[in-house]
């Protein structure tokens, strides 16, 4: 496939050729992307998904690349890293925010602690952007983004901008509706006002509970699947005897049941090989048929 620098004219950010997406994910796995740009901003955008949609190329996001496995024969088309641009904060009266895709979390959980803003601290442990974190509804310890998002500014795949109020993104457990194709530059946020030693004292509490609970130190792309209704999934798969199981490079944690950890030059076949074993046996045991939360892209 043949990738013409279309864009180099007036393109700010970089544009890289056959990049390495082990480099680019949490995991360290994966083949290599075609090509993989970095927009800084929405004209940027607009002129990638203009090309891509004139000449019929795949486009594929990328935040922190956390909560991502990239199969072994790589990505073909481009992948539009947004790690680089839409990294603003404008804070607004009323303890609302707009926030760039990509700002960090805990970024923005530090920002929001230091202007005396709660009901973000259930992200300080959330190594993702703000744009990821909204596509999958990022979450952790009774709160997730349905919580403080209030709307979303979207670019589609006609270069239009748009806006979603939260009634029509229909947030539900790890999941946000969000018309494919569609991007999201920038969330409209809205935390409460609060005590800053309080909201310090939770984002404390939140650290340490990862820290007893997570101990997981080789590369991972977090929680592998999602809690069924009533039930952990973390407990289901040791209660399954599946601690320790390893498949090639990958390995359930010893410290972290629904951790898959690259524990020495993992493929993506081994990481999907033992979710496969994973899923069978705890179905076998339970009659629960676990979901992934982790999302799948590229070719074998």
């Amino acid at each position: 496939m043949q990738y013409s620098l279309f864009f180099i004219q007036r393109f700010k950010g970089k544009v890289l050729f056959n990049v390495p997406m082990s480099e680019h994910t949490s995991f360290g796995i994966g083949g290599p992307a075609d090509v993989m740009a970095f927009p800084q901003d929405e004209g940027d955008l607009k002129d990638l998904i203009a090309f891509c949609e004139s000449k019929g190329f795949q486009f594929h996001l990328l935040g922190a690349g956390t909560n991502l496995l990239v199969r072994d024969g790589g990505v073909r088309g481009i992948v539009v890293n947004m790690s680089e641009g839409f990294r603003d904060i404008s804070w607004l009266d009323e303890g609302k925010a707009i926030v760039g895709a990509g700002v960090k979390l805990p970024e923005l959980v530090a920002q929001a602690r230091d202007r005396g803003l709660s009901g973000i601290e259930f992200a300080v442990n959330i190594p993702g952007t703000v744009g990821g974190a909204v596509m999958m509804n990022a979450g952790a310890y009774g709160g997730e983004m349905a919580d403080v998002v209030e709307g979303i500014e979207t670019i589609g795949r006609k270069g239009q901008k748009g806006f979603m109020p939260k009634s029509e993104i229909g947030f539900s457990y790890r999941k946000a509706e969000i018309p494919r194709g569609a991007i999201v530059t920038r969330a409209h946020m809205r935390f409460r006002s609060g005590d800053p030693e309080g909201i310090k004292e939770r984002m404390r509490e939140f650290r340490e509970r990862r820290k007893a609970s997570s101990a997981v130190h080789s590369p991972n792309a977090g929680s592998i699947f999602k809690n069924p209704e009533g039930k952990v999934a973390g407990m289901l798969i040791q209660e399954a005897g599946l601690k320790g199981e390893r498949i090639g490079g990958a390995m359930v944690s010893e410290a972290h049941a629904n951790y898959i950890v690259n524990a020495g030059r993992a493929k993506a076949k081994d990481v999907l090989a033992l979710m496969a074993l994973i899923r069978d046996r705890v179905f076998s045991m339970s009659g629960i048929v676990l979901e992934p939360e982790i999302k799948v892209i590229g070719e074998d």
